[in-house]
């Protein structure tokens, strides 16, 4: 893994290595399919994907999507994963411009093009652009954004996911730091206050898909 420059992605792995965290299970160039598979299979059936892709999951398209999106995050976007990627936690440090799937789109390569015209990438574009407004008032120098968190079905209730966020809230209440995350099923909530987060915003995009905003962290 290329040490990243940004002084708080450095500050993470630094603190992961030093905990007996593997280094070759970090989001890098050579294992984000491993990392777009289990975000997949997790989110079959997940509420935003369903009125993404207009109430039938599309695994495929949300593949293609998930790869542009990974790939273009790298050194922008931490990852981890449990050994055998049957969980993966991936979140921003302080600091980093948020873009949507639209913004990574441009940036990709010619074989990419085609999702520039699935409705699904507008819908999820309107959407990101949504819910970036209800959490940037919770976003500073010392609040990290938790884009991803999620487990393979076969694995969830296991502790596979626990394990990572358990990593990321020892380094965040350690170094001061706040996390930021959402979700879009209230049953959601009691799991992450069970971390310690709460609730800051509850609403409904379009008047149909519930939003919420937790935070990790005193203000």
């Amino acid at each position: 893994m290329k040490r990243n420059k940004n002084k708080y992605i450095k500050e993470f792995v630094d603190y992961c290595l030093q905990s007996g965290y593997s280094e070759g299970l970090f989001l890098n160039e050579r294992n984000v399919d491993e990392y777009v598979e289990t975000s997949v299979d997790a989110y079959n059936g997940y509420p935003l994907f369903l009125d993404v892709f207009n109430g039938g999951y599309d695994a495929k398209t949300y593949t293609r999507m998930l790869r542009v999106d990974f790939k273009s995050r790298l050194g922008k976007t931490l990852g981890i994963a449990t050994d055998n990627y049957e969980s993966v936690l991936l979140f921003e440090p302080p600091e980093v411009p948020k873009t949507g799937m639209i913004q990574y789109l441009k940036a990709a390569d010619m074989s990419s093009i085609p999702l520039f015209f699935k409705p699904a990438t507008v819908r999820l574009d309107s959407f990101e652009k949504y819910a970036l407004k209800k959490r940037k008032a919770y976003l500073d120098d010392k609040t990290w954004y938790i884009y991803i968190f999620t487990t393979k079905k076969a694995y969830q209730r296991q502790g596979y996911g626990r394990k990572l966020m358990n990593l990321l809230l020892s380094f965040a209440k350690e170094r001061g730091y706040r996390l930021c995350l959402e979700t879009n099923l209230a049953a959601n909530i009691k799991l992450y206050e069970s971390f310690g987060f709460n609730l800051m915003d509850s609403s409904f995009y379009k008047g149909r898909l519930e939003h919420y905003v937790m935070l990790y962290g005193n203000r």
